[in-house]
């Protein structure tokens, strides 16, 4: 195909570079769980995982 003239490139309309409220409520909800964990750590440290067994002083018994 031939073309007359100078060919034109089509310009994309410009969109305005504001957040969606997708966008945003997902920002918001990645902020709150980022001062959630933080409050969590400065109010409740680690605990060590796992079951704390004590030794028996009876001999030979055992913990079921």
């Amino acid at each position: 195909m031939s073309t007359i003239g100078q060919p034109t490139a089509v310009r994309p309309s410009r969109r305005p570079q504001t957040m969606t409220r997708k966008q945003c409520w997902m920002l918001l909800l990645a902020f709150e769980v980022l001062v959630f964990g933080v409050s969590q750590s400065v109010f409740r440290p680690v605990r060590q995982a796992g079951i704390t067994i004590e030794m028996s002083v009876t001999p030979n018994h055992v913990v079921t």
